[in-house]
């Protein structure tokens, strides 16, 4: 462990100030104009199955300020792709701190293999802006390789958008946050099986977390989400989830979710619903909005992101150390 007479021990809540002005330094020197906020990891470090007492360390001096911090989470069944959070104040000059961080996020990934499957790939992951040299090169140096790029996508309106009419057949309803909430997990579920990385999890899990993580965000308004219904068989079809603004970018605003089923793709839904989202965001006086997005997505997103006239602003790395090879349990290809 640290050889600066530096001293480890598990994060505690009263940390998450303090991590959050890390997180915010590591994002400046790669040139991300973010402002992470100790709520939204508070939120975090709260997500149904998740111990941060059990999951965390922190490096701190000798004065007990914290100077490097990792978070692991492998919350899902089976957890064979753990994802570890992890940041170090770029003032420090202390070389260990990063290799001590990633070597307890591997012993940690290690830890989890008796839980997966005998035949099971297990893989840690994480990630770094593009740009932010100190951490790509420490997790380069930790056997991690780069195996996806995301993207912030953005757009800057400089007049209000021209509404784009749904496909015949098909509605928008309010929702209904009490009653809705089940129906639109179950969107998500689908619209998303096939995207990279997709492990299926029980209903009544991800109904947990969609809970945990909704209503514990100030950014979520039941007002402005849409969901499209096919009026023929009253299913609903596709949803975008925007959020009053970004929970990293105070005054942009930020779609969380955009997600159509299978079946009902390529007939326009979701440009229809981002181009109202957009029209909302203009109307509410927010003249630009962003959105993330994996930009090898095996659906193809990115093409309909730029059709609606948006751009990529910023990028961001995720990194996987393989620990165990075998089958892939993962969604990684389109069938």
């Amino acid at each position: 462990m640290p050889d600066c007479g530096y001293t480890c021990r598990p994060l505690k809540m009263g940390d998450a100030e303090r991590s959050a002005e890390i997180s915010t330094a590591v994002s400046a020197c790669a040139g991300a104009d973010e402002q992470i906020q100790a709520r939204d990891l508070r939120t975090d470090w709260t997500e149904p199955g998740f111990e941060l007492g059990e999951s965390s360390l922190g490096i701190v001096n000798g004065r007990g300020r914290l100077m490097g911090y990792a978070v692991f989470f492998a919350t899902e069944e089976p957890p064979v792709r753990p994802w570890f959070d992890w940041g170090i104040d770029p003032d420090e000059r202390c070389g260990s701190i990063s290799g001590d961080l990633l070597a307890w996020a591997k012993d940690r990934g290690n830890q989890v293999i008796p839980k997966c499957p005998p035949e099971a790939r297990v893989s840690l992951w994480s990630g770094a802006h593009r740009g932010y040299r100190a951490g790509e090169n420490a997790l380069r140096a930790a056997g991690f390789k780069v195996k996806r790029v995301w993207h912030e996508m953005r757009i800057d309106m400089t007049k209000r958008p021209a509404p784009i009419g749904l496909p015949p057949g098909f509605v928008v309803r309010p929702y209904r946050h009490d009653e809705d909430l089940p129906i639109l997990v179950d969107l998500v579920r689908d619209a998303f099986s096939d995207h990279f990385g997709h492990i299926e999890q029980s209903f009544d899990r991800d109904l947990e977390r969609f809970r945990h993580w909704l209503e514990g965000s100030p950014y979520f308004e039941t007002d402005r989400v849409m969901l499209a219904m096919d009026e023929a068989t009253d299913l609903v079809a596709g949803s975008v989830l925007p959020m009053t603004e970004h929970y990293r970018r105070p005054g942009l605003g930020y779609i969380d979710t955009v997600g159509v089923r299978p079946a009902y793709r390529r007939r326009g839904l979701a440009s229809a619903m981002l181009r109202r989202s957009f029209i909302d965001y203009w109307d509410r006086g927010i003249k630009s909005v962003c959105l993330e997005v994996d930009g090898d997505s095996l659906t193809n997103a990115m093409a309909l992101y730029e059709r609606v006239g948006m751009h990529v602003h910023s990028s961001f790395h995720s990194y996987e150390l393989l620990l165990r090879d075998g089958v892939e349990l993962a969604k990684v290809a389109m069938e």
